[in-house]
């Protein structure tokens, strides 16, 4: 289902706009706009909300899932209503935006055809309607349609609906449609609001509300075939979505997919949970469902599969088994995944379209793949493992989980320090596996007989330290031409998840290739012979050319993410990789240097000001908004940044305001310090800043908030270099 966007409201819109004088839109307007039921035509606002900036009055969406066999439609729309009452809403809704045509596509799936009807009404304070000329107001930029809203006063209504139909022909007699997670409240407070969902035979409907939303009910269609289930609320309070938030697991919510599957065949191969009949609305899933769904496509490799993974351990002498596992790991990442994203560049680069590796083809993509893969692995190891399903924390528990989509697939290996796999990456690493499953419930699994799963327990995924995911930098600075240019010599190192982030932030895909191809003695698919071939030599040139290319990107790539994180142009980057720490656990290690013109010094009569704040990178800054909060605070892992910094002093000058600098606020919840000190003409100052948890209740935001503060007032502090 294609999503809307309407200003701030998050609704996403796309293909054919209709014209004004279509019998269509004649018919919709009619629908939407002369309706009598008087919820959607109110115009009054509740006395409570007389101060809100807008309140809207009615939000209703519809969809219609239908087929003849052959053919699946879709029809649906989007109507709301909204009062501006102040001039901020008048700015935000002033401009409504849409993506371009989209063009009837074909696949060997599936082939779709859509059309989009837009239908914008003003209604004045004083009763008078102006319905906007869609065609005459929309400029296309940026392959993207804005319509302009003109004339928007305080105290206008404005009432729109966005109608769809389309419908998809289904090859296979299965389709799975996005799936759907909203929100109940938003950024304005709603007087009513409704979502229906209608479905006929041959459609899975799994459908659920969530966090005290109304509950829902199925609405009498009288047709046998169809059912129609509805969510009606009223009332709702507006929300304010803070920073570090998830408002699926806090905030009123609702959940729907809908799965086409026209034959018993089809049901089966649907990679969904589906309810027993068609038609039905699913509204949670259950141990044994659980255990009936991944048991039928849990189906572990065989020895012969497997058997160069266990030959190469056992050609490096790896005898102690949680090493075997991880060594193991790596050696899938890049025999069956990384070396393979090269074969695909050859091929999207009409390099050579069949490009294939020297040795063995496998390929690991899914996740049902990696999980049968690696018990494989564990059985011919003698390794003790379990089965574990779990959800991303910003999904809400475990016992709510409805959609497949949502759900984490992955092994526990039981040693004393046990590990987690869940995925593939070109980074991933052993001992650090998705950081939003950290602390959560999942479901065990045990294997009987390495053939088929057991009993469904729950379980809760551990939770990694401060200590353990780490951002250190240590930055020397020298001042050239009369204090107008600085010069920054860095060394970065990164643990924990730091660290696999940073690996595929700052590692060039060519560079980490190369050194897999090295470490384990492979080749790149034009290398395979003794004699390289006059077709191969071309296609090492081709490659090597476009490499270099893509290296050059990524530089500028990293110069930009530099700049930005000091809020500055940078000049002269240049960076190396001291250590990767691909295999390991030891920390990822950059070296970079580049300078700052202009900037960070304010010449102050024979004197300097220095902004040595603005090094320890961007602090967050709590508005006076964000001070009261009833709401959880939400971190993707607790972390610790280092900074330590030298400034070489000029001769002929002092610092002065060192105490400034030194700043100690720290309790359960996190802390920050710092200290510093002039030794050997040189300024040297550090700063640690700790978030101790991953997630805070509501009732801990206000002891962060003394720590957090005290950061950001250090990267705004200054020191004087003084002339003596």
């Amino acid at each position: 289902m294609i999503k809307y966007y309407f200003a701030l409201l998050g609704i996403l819109c796309a293909t054919t706009v209709i014209t004004a004088q279509s019998k269509k839109e004649i018919e919709l307007r009619e629908q939407f706009w002369e309706s009598q039921d008087s919820k959607k035509t109110v115009v009054d606002v509740p006395e409570k909300w007389k101060d809100e900036s807008a309140v809207i009055l009615y939000r209703e969406e519809n969809f219609e899932y239908t087929n003849n066999g052959k053919k699946m439609y879709n029809p649906s729309y989007f109507h709301q209503r909204v009062k501006l009452q102040d001039k901020a809403s008048v700015e935000n809704f002033s401009e409504f935006s849409f993506e371009k045509n989209r063009q009837v596509g074909a696949g060997f799936i599936n082939f779709y055809q859509e059309e989009t009807i837009i239908g914008i009404k003003i209604i004045k304070p004083n009763g008078e309607e102006v319905i906007l000329d869609i065609d005459a107001e929309t400029v296309t930029q940026d392959e993207e349609n804005k319509v302009a809203i003109p004339n928007l006063e305080v105290g206008d209504i404005i009432d729109i609906f966005i109608y769809e139909d389309d419908y998809l022909r289904s090859f296979s007699g299965t389709h799975i449609y996005e799936p759907e997670e909203k929100v109940l409240s938003t950024n304005y407070p709603i007087l009513y609001r409704k979502l229906d969902v209608t479905v006929e035979n041959d459609y899975f409907l799994n459908m659920e509300s969530y966090n005290g939303a109304p509950q829902i009910k199925e609405i009498e269609t009288g047709k046998k075939s169809t059912r129609r289930f509805s969510l009606e609320a009223s009332d709702i309070e507006k929300s304010d979505f803070p920073r570090w938030f998830y408002p699926l697991t806090e905030l009123p919510a609702l959940k729907f997919q809908v799965t086409f599957a026209l034959k018993a065949r089809n049901e089966a191969a649907a990679s969904v949970f589906l309810s027993e009949k068609d038609a039905e609305r699913k509204t949670g899933v259950t141990k044994e469902e659980i255990i009936e769904y991944y048991g039928d496509r849990f189906d572990i490799d065989s020895k012969s599969t497997v058997k160069d993974v266990v030959r190469y351990l056992e050609e490096k002498g790896i005898t102690d088994k949680r090493e075997q596992m991880v060594q193991g790991l790596y050696y899938i990442r890049h025999m069956s995944f990384n070396r393979f994203i090269e074969l695909y560049i050859a091929r999207d680069n009409q390099i050579r379209f069949y490009a294939v590796p020297c040795d063995k083809d496998y390929v690991i993509l899914s996740e049902n793949r990696f999980v049968n893969y690696m018990a494989g692995l564990a059985k011919q190891l003698g390794i003790d493992y379990d089965v574990i399903v779990a959800t991303a924390d910003y999904n809400g528990p475990i016992e709510d989980l409805l959609l497949r989509s949502n759900v984490s697939y992955g092994l526990r290996f039981n040693f004393a320090d046990p590990l987690y796999f869940f995925n593939l990456s070109p980074h991933v690493q052993a001992d650090f596996f998705p950081e939003n499953l950290e602390g959560t419930k999942v479901y065990k699994m045990g294997v009987e007989k390495n053939r088929k799963l057991d009993e469904v327990t729950f379980d809760v995924l551990p939770v990694t330290t401060a200590e353990e995911n780490k951002s250190v930098e240590k930055i020397n600075i020298e001042f050239k031409d009369d204090f107008k240019t600085l010069n920054l010599r860095r060394n970065l190192k990164f643990t924990g998840h730091f660290k696999t982030k940073e690996l595929t932030r700052r590692l060039f895909f060519g560079d980490f290739l190369d050194e897999e191809f090295e470490h384990y003695k492979t080749k790149h698919f034009y290398d395979c012979r003794k004699r390289q071939g006059k077709s191969d030599a071309g296609a090492q040139q081709k490659m090597e050319a476009l490499m270099t290319s893509y290296k050059e990107e990524k530089e500028k790539d990293l110069e930009e993410v530099v700049s930005s994180n000091f809020e500055v142009k940078i000049k002269d980057y240049t960076y190396t990789v001291e250590n990767s720490a691909r295999y390991s656990n030891e920390a990822l290690s950059i070296n970079d240097s580049f300078t700052i013109n202009d900037e960070f010094v304010k010449k102050a009569g024979p004197n300097f000001l220095i902004e040595v704040g603005k090094f320890i990178g961007g602090q967050i800054q709590i508005e006076d908004n964000e001070v009261d909060r009833n709401l959880g605070v939400y971190l993707n892992y607790a972390k610790t940044f280092e900074y330590e910094v030298e400034i070489a002093i000029p001769e002929g000058y002092e610092v002065v305001g060192l105490e400034k600098l030194q700043k100690n606020v720290s309790n359960d919840t996190g802390s920050f310090i710092s200290n510093a000190k002039v030794e050997d003409a040189v300024l040297k100052y550090s700063t640690k800043k700790i978030y101790a948890k991953r997630t805070y209740t509501a009732s801990e935001w206000s002891q962060m908030l003394p720590w957090l503060k005290a950061a950001y007032d250090f990267s705004q502090e200054k020191v004087m270099f003084k002339k003596t």
